[in-house]
């Protein structure tokens, strides 16, 4: 992701539109893409059950969360989920590299991005955001793309890692970006994905000197079957279709992990 923008970090436009705030991916190679299941459930083999809406609300774990028969994935390039329950954690292997990966954790209020060790260039590096807020537990089935649920994180911070977990302050400033998510009926994924509900989350990165609008990064999330596309203007990473790797993570080299 780019100026922390998916798919990995591509500092770069993102950035100067939030007057060098930066990280994240851009095709996933972010990875953001970000972005092999092994899913550490207790006894079952599957996370997320609810799908249905209770009392207005959506469970977003799922569609967060896909089912393990759904997983490993390949398209425009290998991904993996990986579920830990015990942390309360979903995270995806990419490239088929065991040190390529994006997590997030959820409580009952919300899901938040915990790491980003997937940037482009098949980078070392890493990054962590102090606040981290990225979706809300339970979504109001009411939201739209013209109504969406809305979030703006303005007190954000990026922490920015090189490969031996020192942090970088030339590159660890204020972030603060917005959210926004909703749920569309019966999209069609493509791939093995086909048509299912799907979950449509958007992360804007801004300058809060000057905060006009840019390009957000969108993510798709089917219904059972987790997460599945990335995209930005002039950029789609799919991994869609059944196969591949079912590539672990090494979470030793997680900075505070």
């Amino acid at each position: 992701m780019n100026a922390p923008t998916r798919r990995g970090f591509n500092v770069g436009a993102a950035f100067q539109a939030a007057r060098a705030i930066a990280p994240k991916w851009q095709s996933c190679v972010r990875s953001s893409a970000i972005f092999a299941t092994v899913l550490i459930f207790p006894a079952c083999s599957s996370p997320a059950a609810p799908s249905s809406t209770s009392g207005g609300q959506i469970d977003v774990l799922a569609y967060l969360i896909g089912d393990a028969s759904t997983w490993p994935r390949r398209g425009s390039h290998g991904q993996n989920q990986v579920v830990d329950v015990a942390r309360q954690e979903v995270c995806w292997t990419k490239y088929g590299n065991v040190r390529r990966f994006e997590c997030w954790r959820w409580d009952d209020a919300f899901i938040y991005h915990a790491v980003d060790h997937a940037l482009d260039g098949d980078s070392d590096e890493s990054y962590h955001f102090t606040d981290g807020r990225w979706l809300p537990r339970f979504l109001p089935a009411s939201a739209t793309a013209a109504s969406p649920w809305t979030l703006d994180v303005a007190g954000n911070d990026v922490v920015w890692f090189d490969p031996s977990c020192n942090v970088v302050p030339s590159r660890s400033h204020m972030f603060p970006y917005r959210l926004r998510a909703w749920v569309e009926q019966q999209v069609d994924g493509g791939g093995d994905i086909g048509v299912r509900d799907t979950l449509l989350f958007e992360y804007e990165p801004y300058d809060p000197a000057a905060p006009q609008r840019v390009t957000p990064e969108r993510f798709y999330f089917g219904h059972g079957a987790g997460w599945y596309r990335w995209q930005r203007v002039g950029a789609v990473d799919l991994f869609n279709r059944l196969g591949g790797p079912s590539t672990q993570m090494d979470r030793s080299v997680w900075c505070q992990g």
